[in-house]
């Protein structure tokens, strides 16, 4: 039980020194494809693409209660995987870019040696 706990502390110091966010963002910051744009720009246009056709499909979208049609659209995006971001010409495969991306041995290698980094620390 103590090695979980000492995860658990390696991983919340990671969080806490910044590293989650940086990487967060090194990630999000990538080109996706022949786009020309970050991933984060395309995932916010592919969002802006489904909440438009949400609002053609049904108006009243506009005049619901904010909370209400903020999870809906939310329920829509993740359903299924991510499937509605999957959709159409500039769709997404989101799950399969996150997952090679953070397959990838040079960034895998990275994280460990902030983690061994953090563990010294700590001793």
């Amino acid at each position: 039980m103590p090695e979980v706990d000492q995860a658990r502390k390696l991983a919340d110091e990671f969080k806490r020194e910044g590293h989650f966010d940086k990487l967060k963002r090194a990630i999000l910051a990538q080109k996706y494809g022949d786009a020309n744009e970050p991933i984060e720009q395309s995932i916010k246009n592919n969002v802006a693409t489904v909440v438009r056709q949400m609002v053609a499909e049904d108006e009243n979208l506009i005049f619901r209660n904010r909370g209400s049609t903020s999870a809906l659209i939310e329920a829509q995006l993740f359903k299924q995987g991510y499937q509605k971001l999957e959709e159409g010409e500039s769709g997404i495969q989101l799950e399969e870019y996150l997952h090679s991306t953070l397959k990838d041995p040079q960034l895998v290698q990275e994280i460990r040696n902030k983690l061994l980094t953090l563990d010294q620390k700590e001793d």
